[in-house]
């Protein structure tokens, strides 16, 4: 297993809504990494290039609950 680590929470919600589930957070304080695990290239460089349409309100939706996550493990 490949483990990809971002404090990105813009690029966390996005692999959220692919379906990758963060395995864990790491880290403490503001210093918090979700850490992914076997996240396929492509889904980086979709992500990256803009060139996936996705959902937006179920985007903000894993952008909320992952921004609660951190904020619960302060």
């Amino acid at each position: 297993m490949t483990e990809f680590p971002t404090s990105d929470l813009q690029l966390a919600s996005y692999l959220r809504l692919l379906g990758h589930e963060p395995v864990r957070l790491d880290g403490e304080g503001r210093k918090r990494v979700f850490v992914f695990e076997d996240v396929p290239p492509e889904d980086l460089r979709d992500y990256s290039s803009g060139s996936r349409a996705v959902n937006v309100s179920q985007l903000f939706g894993h952008y909320r609950e992952l921004r609660a996550r951190l904020f619960a493990a302060r």
